[in-house]
C-alpha cells in the first residue's frame, strides 16, 4: 500500500508520536530517578518510624502515669475487738501509700443511737500508723514496731431533744418498719491533715491501729479508716487535666523518641559507610577546543531512544572519539600516499639513471649521483605535501 511518502521523507504521525513519547519520558524521568527512589524510601521509613514511635510514646506515658500518680483513695475496714479494755482494731495498709505525698486521714464510724452511746457523750479516737516490723537478731521473729504518725481526736453523736427525737422516729416509722432505714448515725472524724512520709520503704506505714476511748461501753456497727491523697504541682495537673496532659506529654515522648531514632540512624549510617567506597571510574575526553570532559559512573546513561530526532548534534564525547579516529585514519592515508610517492619517485630515478647509463655507456658516478638526487627530491616533495596538508587542516 502506497503511503505517499518517499524514502527521504518522514511520516509526520510517527514524528509526533516520538516527540510525545520523548516529552512524557522527560516528564516522568525525575520521578523515577535514583534520587527520587531514595527519597521515596526515606519518606516511607520515616512514616513507619513515626507511627511506631506514637505507639511507644502512648505506652511510655501510661507507664509514667501509673508510676507517678499514686492511688487517690485508700480505705481499710477495722474490725474492733471488745472485752479487753477499750475497743481496738488493726488493719494492714500494704503498698498503697507513697513517699513525699500529702494525705488526709479520717475515721468513719457507724454508731447506733443506743442509750449507752448517747450517755457516753464525747469519746476519743486514737489512730496510729505503724512501720514495718523489724526482726529480732536472737529469735528471728518480728518484735519491734514503731509509730510513724499518731493522732487523737474527739467525737460525739448528734444531740436531739426528746421531742425532736420522738417526732423524727414517728415520721420515719414506715422506713424503720420496712427496713429501708435504721436508727444509726455515721460519724466522719478527721484525724490527720496533709501527713506525708519520708523517702524509703522503712518510712512508709505498713499497718494501722485504731482505739475508741470512752467512759461508757460503746456499741459500733462499723469502723473504717480512709486515706485521701492531696495532689500538688505536676501530679495535680496530670490528675485533673488528664487529656491535656496526655497530649502534651505524649508529644514530648514522641519528640524525644524521634530524635533518639534519628541519632541512632545517623550513627549506624556513619558506621556502615565508614569503610569508604571504592574509587569511581572517571572517563576523560576532550572536545575540539581541547577542554577535558569528565563523565562519572553516577551520571545517568543517555540512550539513543531518548535523544530527539530533530537534534543534529551527537554527544561531545562521541564526537571527540570520532574526530580522533578520523585524524588517525587521515594520518595513515597520508603516510601511505608519501610512501607511494617515494616509491614512484625512486622508480623514476632508477629509470632515468638507466637511461643516462645507456647514453654515457659506463659513467657510474654520475648515474649514482642522479639516483641519490632523485630520491632526496622525492622525499622532500612528500614531506612538503604532508606539511601543507596539516597546515590546511589546522586552518580549517
Amino acid at each position: 500500500m502506497d503511503t505517499g511518502y518517499g524514502k527521504g521523507e518522514a511520516d509526520p504521525s510517527s514524528g509526533f508520536a516520538s516527540r510525545a513519547m520523548h516529552s512524557m519520558a522527560a516528564t516522568v524521568r525525575p520521578f523515577v530517578s535514583k534520587r527520587a527512589l531514595k527519597a521515596y524510601l526515606g519518606i516511607i521509613i520515616f512514616l513507619f518510624t513515626a507511627i511506631f514511635m506514637i505507639f511507644i510514646s502512648t505506652v511510655a506515658y501510661g507507664i509514667f502515669y501509673y508510676r507517678f500518680i499514686p492511688q487517690v483513695g485508700l480505705e481499710r475496714i477495722v474490725h474492733l475487738q471488745f472485752g479487753d479494755g477499750y475497743p481496738w482494731g488493726t488493719a494492714s495498709l500494704g503498698s498503697g501509700l507513697v513517699s513525699s505525698q500529702p494525705y488526709d486521714v479520717q475515721v468513719e464510724l457507724e454508731l447506733p443511737r443506743t442509750p449507752s452511746n448517747l450517755a457516753a457523750g464525747n469519746f476519743m479516737l486514737d489512730l496510729a500508723l505503724l512501720s514495718r516490723p523489724s526482726a529480732s537478731a536472737e529469735t528471728g521473729l518480728n518484735t519491734s514496731v514503731a509509730a510513724l504518725s499518731q493522732s487523737r481526736r474527739p467525737a460525739i453523736l448528734t444531740y436531739a431533744s426528746p421531742l425532736v427525737d420522738t417526732a423524727s422516729k414517728l415520721s420515719f416509722m414506715p422506713f424503720y418498719v420496712l427496713g429501708w432505714h435504721r436508727e444509726a448515725e455515721t460519724l466522719q472524724v478527721p484525724m490527720m491533715e496533709r501527713v506525708q512520709f519520708a523517702r524509703g520503704w522503712r518510712n512508709l506505714p505498713d499497718s494501722l491501729r485504731l482505739e475508741i476511748h470512752s467512759s461508757e461501753t460503746m456499741q459500733v456497727y462499723k469502723a473504717k479508716v480512709m486515706f485521701r491523697a492531696r495532689f500538688t504541682g505536676l501530679r495535680w495537673v496530670m490528675y485533673n487535666w488528664r487529656l491535656t496532659s496526655f497530649v502534651v506529654f505524649g508529644c514530648l515522648f514522641w519528640s524525644v523518641s524521634m530524635v533518639s531514632a534519628g541519632v541512632v540512624w545517623v550513627i549506624l549510617a556513619t558506621l556502615l559507610s565508614g569503610g569508604g567506597e571504592p574509587p569511581r571510574a572517571v572517563v576523560k575526553a576532550e572536545d575540539r577546543s581541547g577542554t577535558p570532559i569528565k563523565a562519572e559512573e553516577d551520571d545517568e546513561p543517555i540512550f539513543p531512544a531518548e535523544i530527539p530526532e530533530s537534534s543534529s548534534k551527537a554527544p561531545k564525547i562521541k564526537r571527540d572519539e570520532d574526530s580522533e579516529e578520523e585524524e588517525v585514519k587521515e594520518e595513515e592515508e597520508e603516510e601511505e600516499a608519501v610512501k607511494e610517492e617515494e616509491s614512484e619517485a625512486l622508480a623514476e630515478a632508477e629509470a632515468e639513471a638507466e637511461e643516462d647509463s645507456r647514453e654515457d655507456r659506463g659513467e657510474g658516478p654520475s648515474g649514482a649521483a642522479g639516483i641519490g638526487t632523485a630520491v632526496e627530491s622525492a622525499h622532500a616533495r612528500g614531506v612538503q605535501r604532508r606539511r601543507s596538508h596539516h597546515f590546511r587542516d589546522n586552518q580549517a
